[in-house]
């Protein structure tokens, strides 16, 4: 197109090799380059053909920047820290990319830049053995962005796509979560994508990527929080059928009644369901939480240290309403009033168990010590409300007429060792977090 080049004001032959070695130049600065030409024309010429490009003079080259933003740097870093790989797909020069990609230190300690003349002479299984090494491409065009993707997700990668032109669509439904932009997206990348970035900001893809987690622990929280309700009340009535003629050997007040009522078991699980689950829901993120690894999408949401917790708690709620339940038919006999009064403290420790496991139930693995009980009002005010209906449905019955609970009034010297049955839980579920993170620890070491 150029066969000459304006210096100093005047026409010189056009030495190509030092332009091109400019451009590289200022493109490894991160630089877009524009270069420019002219050609002089008739002043009657109305319009531009092919052969009006031949002849032109070269006259310099331009850099435009335009650098990422502050947050997406910190964006990519977090990325890593929660075991992310970014990978840059773009259309500009291999030297300006590599630059950006400096910048935002994506690929560090890869030198390697596939460009999209490299991957159109590259075959798919070709692609495939180099994609796992490779995260910067340039000179990019939309059906490179396509190939990429698949051999990702061949490689058994979970692949996020983001893009806004309508040629980026086949890429967007390819990937297992498509991102649009939706300020500068078109409406064809939008209606193929999963997502749309409202601010068209990398950072918030981070940020959804941390609130998925969040989301996704407070779910597990509240599963192992409610699941030990029903195999602790399980146990309970069992442990009591079963043993019955054992224990009335040392008890003979024992086995006149199950030790909580049906009705009682309606209003653990209502309590447990509302007043107590709920609040773990607006537990706030814990710390370091885009520093876990990804999870790995077959594993299942209750894995074995689940459901190991999960009977441990059983367990120890159904010992002690189990344990209130002996004690006090042992110790104050088997009068319909005391059986009541027994039935009362074993149903009410089994509140207390639930109200004590739910400060600990806040994390899976950290430890209750580590942040405030403030941190989540809503934990509090469901202990309270919790509390508060307890001693209501024990006390309120002899002065409104209407029993539905089957309770008794229970003496006030019966809430101590009611309540030194129920902390145990706490530490308990504390001292199994201590071990299961030693041993994780010690896993990793070796």
């Amino acid at each position: 197109m150029c066969q000459n080049q304006l210096v100093n004001g005047s026409i010189e032959p056009l030495r190509s090799e030092e332009i091109l070695a400019k451009a590289d130049e200022m493109a490894g600065e991160a630089l877009r380059i524009l270069g420019m030409a002219y050609k002089r024309v008739p002043e009657d010429k109305k319009a531009l053909n092919s052969e009006d490009l031949e002849g032109l003079t070269f006259l310099g080259l331009q850099g435009m920047m335009d650098p990422p933003r502050e947050e997406a740097i910190g964006a990519v870093q977090k990325c890593k820290r929660a075991g992310i790989r970014v990978v840059m797909i773009t259309g500009d020069h291999a030297q300006t990319a590599k630059a950006i990609a400096r910048r935002l230190r994506i690929g560090e300690g890869e030198d390697t830049v596939l460009t999209g003349e490299e991957l159109s002479r590259m075959s798919d299984d070709e692609l495939y053995e180099v994609v796992d090494t490779v995260s910067v491409y340039a000179r990019v065009a939309p059906e490179h962005k396509f190939r990429i993707t698949k051999q990702l997700r061949r490689r058994g990668h979970i692949i996020a796509v983001t893009g806004d032109g309508v040629n980026d669509a086949p890429a967007l439904k390819a990937a297992d979560i498509g991102i649009a932009m939706g300020i500068t997206g078109t409406e064809v990348s939008k209606e193929a994508a999963d997502m749309i970035l409202t601010d068209d900001n990398f950072a918030s893809i981070v940020s959804a990527v941390e609130e998925g987690r969040h989301v996704f622990e407070n779910i597990r929280k509240v599963i192992l929080y409610t699941l030990p309700t029903n195999g602790g009340q399980t146990l309970l009535i069992l442990g009591a059928l079963l043993l019955a003629p054992f224990i009335h050997v040392f008890n003979p007040h024992f086995g006149g009644r199950l030790p909580i009522e049906p009705v009682q078991i309606l209003w653990i699980n209502l309590i447990d369901a509302v007043a107590l689950a709920l609040p773990i829901i607006k537990e706030p993120k814990e710390k370091g939480l885009l520093d876990r690894p990804p999870r790995n999408p077959d594993e299942r949401i209750t894995d074995s240290p689940f459901f190991k917790k999960v009977g441990i708690v059983s367990v120890v709620m159904a010992l002690a309403g189990f344990l209130m339940y002996y004690l006090t038919t042992l110790i104050y006999g088997e009068t319909e009033l005391i059986l009541t009064q027994a039935q009362t403290a074993a149903f009410t420790t089994v509140m207390l168990v639930h109200i004590c496991y739910l400060f600990t139930a806040r994390s899976i693995t950290d430890s209750a010590f580590k942040f405030s009980p403030f941190s989540n009002k809503w934990v509090l005010i469901g202990a309270a409300i919790t509390l508060a209906l307890q001693l209501t449905i024990i006390y309120a019955p002899p002065y409104i007429g209407v029993n539905p609970f089957r309770t008794a009034p229970l003496p006030a010297e019966w809430w101590i060792p009611m309540i030194l049955v129920s902390l145990p839980i706490f530490f308990i579920i504390e001292f199994e977090k201590f071990l299961t993170k030693r041993w994780k620890r010690e896993g990793l070491k070796s």
